[in-house]
């Protein structure tokens, strides 16, 4: 069982002058949990998650800590770091470079990268270009509809 049997070929990809507006936006309309940044000829730049999100927009837990008496007084600062964030362009918070497999890794040998990486998505290129994204739960379900009889 190969990667290429299992991943999906419908993923969502922009630009990196995407602003992040636009980027939650997608997230929320395609019920995904991460975008791919590409550039026009499909090469991968970055990627962005939810988590990438969720680190930019509230306090580390050092700095929370630090300063939770002003966070709970003046949540307003929270919105204008929303507001700020929104209007970043993604390549700004994208995660540049990011690992990635290709359609001919066997399926185990994907999940066990993603396992070492902790990381829910990975991106599929061959030849330079991005051809898909396999998730654990791809990886889950190929081996369930491969190992079980109930599937």
């Amino acid at each position: 069982m190969i990667v290429e049997k299992f991943m999906r070929t419908d993923f969502v990809s922009l630009r990196g002058n995407a602003t992040i507006k636009r980027v939650n936006q997608l997230l929320h309309q395609m019920n995904t949990s991460y975008i791919l940044i590409t550039d026009k000829n499909n090469k991968l730049e970055g990627i962005i998650t939810f988590s990438d999100l969720f680190r930019h927009l509230l306090p580390s837990y050092t700095d929370f800590l630090t300063h939770a008496e002003q966070n709970m007084l003046f949540p307003e600062k929270i919105e204008e770091k929303a507001v700020e964030l929104v209007n970043k362009k993604s390549k700004e918070i994208m995660t540049k470079e990011p690992e990635f497999v290709h359609p001919n890794l066997p399926l185990i040998e994907a999940g066990a990268f993603m396992l070492a990486h902790k990381v829910k998505q990975l991106p599929v290129v061959e030849k330079g270009k991005v051809v898909g994204v396999i998730s654990y739960t791809d990886i889950t379900w190929g081996f369930m509809l491969k190992n079980c009889k109930y599937f």
